[in-house]
């Protein structure tokens, strides 16, 4: 058995225009390398992967990963920034409260916080703050309007 080929959303792309010009599973599996029920699975995925190689999503990343509650992390994401402005500690079980609060008051049904979600939220979270603060330090460093910050990622 050969090792598991990950393809990035141009070659699925590619794999998709090859099979709508005629080729076979089995021909765009040896051509890629891959198996063929890997490129069964982009077929059958058309849809999405069109879609994200339209919006430029994902673009030479390997895996896609879609989230399942984005209303809820975004706006965790900012009740974060306002409680993090008020130099207030956040924890992971905080996360948590807060976030089964916000999928209540948004009517979201079947949302469990679960432990591991906290950590990889936070760990957007603070991805996200990092990059923050650094377009504040660039723009001090450059003395770029303060306005503009946003277009410099």
């Amino acid at each position: 058995m050969s090792k598991r080929v990950f393809l990035n959303l141009e070659q699925r792309n590619e794999i998709l225009r090859q099979h709508e010009n005629g080729k076979s599973a089995r021909k765009l599996a040896e051509l890629f390398y891959c198996g063929r029920t890997q490129i069964n699975k982009i077929i059958k995925e058309k849809d999405l992967i069109l879609k994200d190689y339209e919006d430029f999503k994902f673009h030479g990343v390997k895996r896609m990963r879609h989230e399942k509650y984005v209303d809820i992390n975004e706006a965790v994401l900012e009740w974060f920034k306002i409680v993090r402005a008020k130099k207030i500690p956040v924890s992971g079980p905080m996360i948590q409260h807060k976030a089964k609060e916000l999928a209540n008051a948004l009517g979201i049904e079947n949302f469990s916080a679960s432990n591991g979600w906290p950590h990889r939220d936070r760990q957007v979270i603070l991805f996200r703050m990092r990059n923050m603060s650094s377009n504040k330090l660039l723009a001090e460093k450059f003395s770029i309007p303060r306005g503009s910050t946003s277009s410099l990622c």
